[in-house]
């Protein structure tokens, strides 16, 4: 009995051989707790992502990104089954908005929204994409990557 008592305690208090186990998981823990992004806005490897919505005549489509989550989207592509309907891009915190790119799609065919460089949005400040045209839908597609959790 007084083995078992012994074998079971010995752990409970500061062990001089079991403190570098214990040192490894405090500091991957504060690693990860520090880590939510990476350095300089690179993205997270495995978390890209295209996102493709059909956005009716007249309506708009919001790409806000969950919690405290940062994407960085890096293309926009919009396809039209026919015509040539307007598409806008805009920035947004839901109730202003800031517009970002105008444009039309080609008939039947992808347009590329060109941007100067990718651009990080996140919850608050958010991407809202509007349909223009009046009877024609459109599908766009979102490029992005997350660069923080």
């Amino acid at each position: 009995m007084s083995t078992s008592l012994n074998a079971a305690t010995a752990m409970t208090f500061v062990d001089i051989d079991s403190l570098q186990y214990w040192k490894g998981i405090a500091t991957i823990y504060r690693t990860l707790e520090a880590g939510r992004t990476y350095p300089h806005g690179l993205s997270i490897p495995e978390s890209g992502y295209v996102s493709s919505e059909t956005i009716d005549a007249t309506a708009y489509e919001d790409y806000r990104p969950t919690g405290t989550e940062i994407w960085k989207v890096s293309g926009i592509a919009v396809t039209s089954a026919s015509g040539t309907p307007a598409v806008n891009v805009y920035l947004t915190d839901g109730s202003n908005v800031c517009l970002m790119h105008t444009g039309t799609t080609a008939t039947t065919g992808t347009s590329l929204f060109p941007f100067e460089s990718s651009f990080d949005i996140t919850n608050t400040l958010f991407l809202r994409i509007l349909n223009a045209d009046a009877s024609i839908g459109v599908t766009v597609n979102v490029a992005y990557t997350k660069v923080g959790l």
